[in-house]
């Protein structure tokens, strides 16, 4: 996809990232602040998150927010004081952007244990769950509001060996279905699906370890496909569930 997007795009937009301090989320941060937004860097990793908020302020001039939190352990205090300190340090939230997931192990079903899991889902699905819960009410006054999940090819057709992965990623699909379901009559919030295809992430080299990886793109070649998704541009489009090469 080859679009040209003004600099100013999402000039004072204040968008939520989780898994901000490295792969597609570092990405994300610094690619999106390029754009003019405001990002909200969530992860539980703060030393790597200073590090990019230093390079946003100075770069962009734009107005970053770093809020750590291990999603592992997220809960509703937890996200109702996340929620709290987006309020106090912007008038609302125009973005959510549910990136964050761990992969943990590949393991066939019979020897998977229940705390790796547990873990798993808590991160990569509950997480995404109790944290759109409190922070929906943020976004209602926002002109373009859009949360975007995270999804993965094997959350659609589940394969051997992907476990737990395979099942929370099948879970977001369903959580951001029924989100859209009940959020399109009554708010103009926009629900977006996005699977990244092979991107240059730990969580790739973890799951084909043999793969070179420069055989595969980075993670700044999807940008395009997010400033499509949070931008006007995707308003009258009916399409929820997007993949990397699909024309849009």
């Amino acid at each position: 996809m080859d679009m040209n997007f003004d600099l100013n795009l999402l000039k004072n937009k204040n968008i939520l990232i989780t898994g901000a301090s490295n792969g597609i989320g570092k990405s994300l941060s610094e690619n999106l602040s390029k754009y003019g937004a405001n990002v909200i860097m969530l992860s539980r990793n703060e030393n790597a998150l200073d590090a990019i908020y230093d390079s946003l302020k100075e770069k962009y001039k734009t107005d970053p927010c770093i809020l750590k939190c291990d999603l592992e352990n997220v809960d509703d205090k937890k996200s109702q004081e996340i929620a709290n300190i987006i309020s106090k340090n912007y008038q609302n939230l125009d973005s959510v952007i549910h990136n964050a997931a761990i992969l943990e192990k590949m393991s066939d079903i019979e020897s998977f244990d229940l705390q790796t899991w547990n873990k798993v889902m808590s991160v990569n699905l509950t997480s995404a769950f109790i944290l759109s819960k409190y922070l929906i009410p943020l976004m209602k006054s926002s002109i373009t509001p859009r949360i975007i999940f995270t999804t993965s090819s094997v959350g659609k057709k589940a394969k051997a060996f992907w476990g737990a992965y395979s099942v929370s990623k099948a879970g977001v699909n369903a959580l951001s279905n029924i989100l859209n379901d009940e959020l399109e009559s009554i708010s103009n919030i926009k629900i977006f699906n996005f699977d990244p295809k092979a991107t240059q992430t730990n969580m790739r080299a973890l799951a084909y370890p043999a793969e070179d990886p420069s055989t595969i793109k980075n993670p700044d070649q999807l940008i395009n496909y997010y400033l499509w998704m949070l931008s006007e541009k995707s308003s009258s489009s009916m399409e929820r569930y997007i993949e990397f090469g699909q024309e849009i």
